[in-house]
């Protein structure tokens, strides 16, 4: 079995889009963020007379981009005219003709919105432009398009796209050809053949290999799915039709890792999530493409296929997938890749679809499952997806240093009148999550229609921006000057596994006997409507929900034996899927299915089986490759730790909450138009002295500000309407700590303090906080508190708050490797003490030892790793064995930043095992939360 991970022997790989990892081919680049291009193919006269050649072969794009989003619906990529309104640069190649002479040229195009034509282009050959506008043809389907006769010279001829719209103009193939009486067919699957015959491409499907398990989709779930079936032993295909991995969270697209630590205390999701995200803020990188490659690379067990787009499945009987075939989007050249298990990470359910899997789409009636926020009938309506890419949301604007004028084009939606869109942005240089199309628009069956509509959502939304919003001052000056082109789906197909997961679930915070996860992330369902949704707002359900546990009957089929899934396409209802489907949330559903597969391979059983008869095996292999499940922990009989007497060179007693216990979050200020509250753990002290805020006054006129003291039984708990104190200070012109005295006995255990609504005040967020507590807003009158569990406001007390904790050095082997709740379960050092500092593990007698896992702390209460290195991290340490009575040195590490690393080494005698800190990345205490050995 692979250790979990041993960055030391990882090799960063470029951005480039390998068509077949295990050979290495360049097929296809990625130039900067979305400069995605296909390298030249050789262009040739295969029938006398005419000539083939594809657009996405032209030499330079231009401004033009290649869209392969849907090769599976329209046969090919094609050349796109991502503008703003204004015409783009041409895209421009040369053609060798052996013979001079007349020929017409035939274009394969679409009028994307035939009502208006926006997408207009024409062609110019041997500098001479086609008189036909093309792009235009009032037709909605791809179809040919005749751009006249042109004089054509042997030799380099010059073709150039010349757009004239900067409106989506997209261009798939060109024909040239002799023949004057000839027409293209518009047909699919006649277009299909007719290329064949021109171009020469073959599509017959040659071998791509044979696998234990084979991962389609590589997003997040798909990376993690892949990385775990590999590391257990597998050999693993990971197919992909993007040029780059990650998904949604992939540095075309760029949504962020968000899972259950958005509102929940010290709940970042682990596992090689965590790998990639602390790999991604050491390295400063943006988006998670690049530490996937890298965690990838590294595996031996795994290839890689970019730019492979599955587009069947075949099957050996009724139930069992026996391989999947797959067309790469730049060659168009196929392949048959057969395997054992198979895990679809498509995030549109298309292996389960091809294979005949039972699969759900749009919204059950609320009857079906007695889900309160379900539609009274069920219905086909689907949640909308978003445009991103190139690190932009919706569209990118700039300042141009002078006035800018904009109206929307004739062919942009129409917005329901301002006075009725009740819309409130953040911001204006950067569209919105909830610039989305109707949920009546069907992603699967005409994606490309759906991001088109969103593409006109755009243009008429930056209108109403600079015309009618809050920010239309403040964009005056303002131009749009980049709208993405792909399409961040949301939901599409679901496919149905032994378990449909349901709102009940999440609300209730179920532990299921077969969990393998958790989530944490609100019901965020977004309103059916899309941006047509007035005052009802952008979403149908927003409920918020505890941390609740995902069954590993959800993740594979009801029907097909060997397919197990990850990705928004589980087994969830509609409403459960808005709390499911968060990138951070969905790579922990992929390691546990790619574990599962590695497993059902390796004992020759089915995703079932190890539901019903292996359960706990998986669990806690899981738990062993630092993923965490709630409310279990290792209880693992290799595990040579969990039977050792633990001591350490010193331990931190208590916990000091005072100015130094912190950073504030600057830029993060919440204005006091309500009641805001922030509250800690009392202490060993029962007298509060004096309290200090972190506040700015936005006038320019001193302002009081008042700030009452209660007491409470329990963390979250805001309904105590009476006040131990209450202090008042002068809050002067700009931003400070504010001393508010009350020397106040409080006998609670908890204290909090909150501020009334006071205009012209901003109270400041706290960086992670390390005491236990929370901080709420609303209504202090009425008790009526939104309470969030993994923020503070930043404030302290003089004298500071001592709060004793247990951070023994047993903690490292009582089975659990974060905090939970109040329980620590991690040796810290004395800071006192300074460093190096140790912890041994004393096993009673001799025994056989060839592996260590080390769990550090990476600070996992905020939202994502702090960058370049979270401070608490162990940086340089050692690990020793006792030898006939002398210390050896297994491993020793420099420049740590891992939470979770393996030491394989030489198997060993030995009666001790020691882990000695000699730096963390900036804290002064060591920080260990797990020791296992084996």
């Amino acid at each position: 079995m692979k250790p979990a991970c041993y960055l030391t022997a990882m090799i960063m790989v470029a951005a480039v889009c390998a068509a077949d990892i295990a050979e290495r081919p360049v097929e296809g680049t990625l130039e900067g963020v979305n400069g995605f291009r296909k390298p030249k193919g050789a262009v040739a006269m295969v029938v006398p007379g005419f000539l083939w050649l594809e657009a996405e072969d032209f030499d330079d794009y231009g401004a033009w981009k290649l869209d392969t989003q849907f090769v599976h619906k329209m046969g090919s990529g094609y050349l796109l005219a991502v503008g703003v309104g204004e015409p783009i640069a041409d895209a421009k190649t040369r053609i060798k003709i052996q013979h001079s002479g007349r020929y017409r040229l035939w274009l394969r195009t679409l009028d994307w919105l035939p009502e208006h034509s926006p997408g207009r282009f024409t062609v110019v050959v041997n500098g001479m432009e086609s008189t036909q506008t093309l792009g235009a043809s009032g037709k909605s389907q791809w179809r040919w398009e005749s751009a006249g006769e042109f004089q054509l010279e042997k030799g380099e001829n010059p073709i150039v796209l010349k757009d004239i719209s900067g409106a989506f103009g997209r261009c798939d193939a060109l024909i040239l050809t002799t023949d004057m009486s000839y027409r293209p067919p518009d047909d699919y699957d006649d277009t299909r053949r007719e290329r064949a015959r021109l171009s020469g491409i073959s599509y017959e499907v040659v071998d791509g290999g044979e696998f234990d398990v084979i991962v389609v989709g590589a997003g997040t779930a798909g990376c993690s799915a892949a990385i775990s079936a590999a590391r257990m032993g597998a050999k693993t295909a990971l197919i992909q039709d993007r040029p780059v991995l990650g998904g949604n969270s992939s540095i075309e697209l760029g949504v962020g890792t968000d899972g259950a630590s958005v509102s929940k205390a010290n709940a970042r999701e682990t596992g090689i999530v965590e790998e990639g995200n602390l790999i991604r803020v050491k390295k400063g990188q943006h988006k998670m493409s690049a530490a996937y490659q890298e965690l990838a690379a590294a595996e031996p067990n795994l290839s890689v296929f970019y730019n492979s787009r599955v587009i069947d499945a075949e099957k050996s009987g009724t139930d069992v997938i026996s391989a999947v075939l797959a067309v790469n989007t730049l060659t168009l050249k196929h392949k048959r890749f057969r395997g054992r298990m198979f895990i679809d990470c498509t995030g549109d359910g298309w292996v389960g679809y091809y294979a005949g899997a039972e699969y759900r789409f749009g919204r059950e009636a609320r009857s079906e499952f007695g889900e309160t926020a379900a539609p009274e009938q069920a219905d086909s309506i689907t949640m909308s997806g978003c445009l991103m890419g190139d690190l932009a949301l919706g569209y990118r604007a700039q300042d141009e240093g002078h006035p800018v004028e904009y109206s929307a084009p004739p062919w942009a939606v129409k917005l329901l009148p301002p006075e009725d869109f009740h819309r409130k942005p953040r911001g204006f240089a950067r569209g919105q999550w909830w610039l989305e199309h109707p949920g009546t628009f069907n992603d699967l069956e005409k994606p490309e229609r759906c991001r088109d509509e969103l593409i006109r959502i755009v243009f008429a939304y930056w209108e109403w921006i600079k015309k009618y919003s809050e920010y239309k001052d403040a964009a005056r000056n303002y131009k749009m000057t980049y709208v993405p082109y792909i399409d961040a789906r949301r939901e599409t197909r679901r496919l149905v596994g032994d378990y449909i997961m349901t709102q009940q679930d999440a609300e209730a915070g179920t532990m299921f006997p077969d969990r393998i996860g958790y989530g944490g992330w609100s019901l965020d369902v977004h309103n059916p409507k899309g941006i047509h949704s007035g005052k009802e707002g952008p979403y149908d359900f927003d409920g918020r929900v505890p941390l609740y546990s995902i069954p590993f009957r959800s993740l594979y089929s009801v029907n097909i034996e060997n397919l197990l899934f990850a990705g928004r396409h589980v087994s969830v209802t509609h409403i459960a899927l808005g709390t499911v489907r968060v990138q951070a949330t969905l790579s922990v559903l992929g390691q546990a299915a790619g574990t599962a597969a590695a497993m059902c391979t390796d004992r020759s059983v089915t995703p079932r089986s190890i539901a019903q008869h292996h359960i706990g095996d998986l669990q806690q292999q899981l738990l062993k490759d630092d993923c965490y499940i709630p409310e279990l922990k290792n209880e693992d009989p290799a595990d040579l730790a969990r039977r050792a007497k633990v001591s350490g060179s010193s331990t931190r007693m208590f916990t000091i909450f005072d100015k130094s216990s912190f950073k504030s979050d600057p830029g993060t200020r919440h204005p006091m138009q309500m009641s805001r509250a922030v509250m800690f753990r009392r202490g060993v002290d029962r007298q509060v002295g004096e309290f200090y805020a972190l506040l700015s006054n936005t006038t320019d006129k001193p302002i009081k500000v008042q700030v009452h003291l209660r007491g409470s039984a329990a963390n979250q708990d805001y309904s105590s309407q009476q006040d131990i104190g209450v202090a008042e200070s002068t809050l002067t012109p700009g931003r400070k700590y504010v001393k508010f005295t009350f020397n106040k006995a409080v006998d609670e255990p908890y204290i909090w303090f909150f501020i009334p609504r006071t205009a012209g005040v901003e109270w400041e967020l706290k960086k992670s906080p390390r005491i236990e507590g929370s901080r709420a807003y609303g209504s202090a009158a009425g008790g009526s508190w939104t309470v969030s569990s993994s923020q503070q406001y930043a404030a302290y007390l003089k004298p500071g708050i001592h709060i004793p904790e247990n951070y023994a050095p047993e903690n490292v082997i009582d089975g659990v490797a974060r905090i939970v709740g109040s329980q620590k379960h991690c040796w810290v050092s004395d800071p006192e003490k300074g460093l190096p500092q140790w912890i041994e593990l004393d096993f009673g007698k001799s025994v056989s030892l060839s592996s260590v896992r080390l769990t550090f702390d990476t600070e996992l209460n905020k939202r994502f790793p702090a960058a370049p290195v979270p401070q608490e991290c162990v940086k340089d340490y050692r690990v020793s064995v006792l030898c006939s009575g002398e210390w050896i040195d297994v491993a020793k590490v420099k420049d740590n930043f891992m939470r979770h690393c393996v030491h394989n080494f030489d198997r060993v005698e030995t009666s001790k095992l020691r882990v000695t800190v000699d730096a963390t990345n900036g804290d002064p205490c060591a920080r260990i939360f797990e020791i296992r050995a084996y």
